[in-house]
């Protein structure tokens, strides 16, 4: 009864955030578009130089398949961005303005509202990894019919691969709540976000990413190239989906141990 409370006035919370708002938009409008438009423009006679050999692997293939791929790789990252940006706000805001002082008067107990933040953010982005495919296979499905295309079976399998990559994704973002929670700082949390997106390339460069949760769901879903997502098998996936589970452990500990603030 009590989480059940307490996931009610975290919804409550998300529901009126600015900061939810704002990543849903952006991400269910601005995935699907770029999805279907870096495609166009690499099948276009426009690009010469850099730009045609970042989306050389866009140029040739089925186009519907081509536009899930895209989106699985887009989403990876940006479900994890948003996914950080909410924690950063949701545990950081409270702990930050010192309001979360009051929490010590409920009957809730700390630990049982941090489960609730948890679990109410993860919702949240799953709901929007899952809508943004979903708005992606819409305009997919557009485009190949105005095309000509069918939108086939390996497209399916695109969309599938782009919720598992995003659902992934969004999971990895939980580890920032626990960040957000010791160092009591949206920006803090949010600088720690940057950092591990930053080592993150550096590891990948050093020839580590499969094993390297936070580079398995990207290069599974092809962004480092047919080689390296081949290398990325279920073990490395895996490692990748156990981050959240034990995130959530981390924080709800954190939060019982909380002194007022």
């Amino acid at each position: 009864m009590n989480l059940r409370a307490a996931l009610a006035v975290e919804a409550l919370k998300l529901r009126r955030s600015t900061v939810a708002r704002i990543a849903t938009a952006l991400l269910v409008l601005l995935v699907p578009l770029g999805s279907v438009g870096m495609v166009a423009l690499a099948r276009s006679p426009q690009p010469v130089g850099p730009t045609a050999a970042k989306l050389a692997d866009y140029a040739t293939g089925d186009l519907a398949t081509t536009h899930l791929l895209v989106c699985a790789q887009v989403l990876s990252v940006a479900a994890l961005a948003a996914g950080g940006f909410f924690v950063a706000w949701s545990f950081g805001r409270e702990l930050e303005s010192g309001t979360a002082g009051a929490l010590f008067g409920l009957a809730v107990s700390r630990g049982t509202v941090a489960l609730a933040k948890c679990l109410v953010a993860l919702a949240w982005i799953v709901a929007c990894v899952v809508l943004t495919v979903a708005v992606t296979v819409a305009a997919s499905a557009v485009v190949t019919a105005v095309s000509g295309e069918a939108f086939g079976p390996e497209a399916w399998a695109g969309a599938r691969n782009s919720v598992v990559a995003g659902v992934l994704g969004s999971g990895l973002a939980l580890p920032f709540a626990w960040v957000a929670t010791a160092t009591r700082s949206q920006l803090g949390t949010v600088g720690a976000l940057v950092g591990v997106v930053s080592l993150t390339q550096i590891v990948v460069l050093l020839g580590g990413g499969s094993w390297f949760p936070y580079a398995a769901p990207s290069l599974w879903a092809g962004m480092g190239g047919a080689a390296a997502a081949a290398a990325v098998g279920l073990p490395h996936l895996l490692l990748a989906a156990a981050v959240a589970p034990v995130a959530v452990a981390a924080v709800v500990q954190a939060w019982r141990r909380l002194t007022n603030v």
